[in-house]
């Protein structure tokens, strides 16, 4: 069927007739025409929706291992905060304790 359409597009827009255009013919030529650019807007439709769902999916790879990556050093860092804490209160104490005697 879209060779069909392709060769009368093709005859339509052939300068070699030499019979008048009717307005039957303009009006064939321009469902034709609007065809060709509707299937060609669905074809180009078609490819970015393919090209943003593989993007999508490589960012929801990469956004998973990186909220990973964060989550797991952010437990290190609490518990290396945490830690440092502790040993300044410690520290603290015992300078307090030393200089109350």
């Amino acid at each position: 069927m879209d060779n069909e359409f392709l060769d009368q597009v093709d005859e339509d827009l052939n300068d070699n007739s030499n019979e008048p255009a009717t307005r039957g013919d303009v009006r064939n030529l321009a469902l034709r025409v609007e065809l060709r650019i509707t299937k060609l807007e669905s074809s180009i439709d078609q490819r970015f929706t393919k090209l943003d769902s593989s993007i999508n999916e490589r960012f929801s790879t990469h956004d998973s291992s990186i909220k990973e990556y964060v989550y797991q050093l952010g437990w290190k860092f609490f518990g290396a905060t945490i830690g440092a804490m502790g040993v300044m209160f410690t520290v603290f104490g015992m300078f307090f304790n030393s200089t109350m005697k």
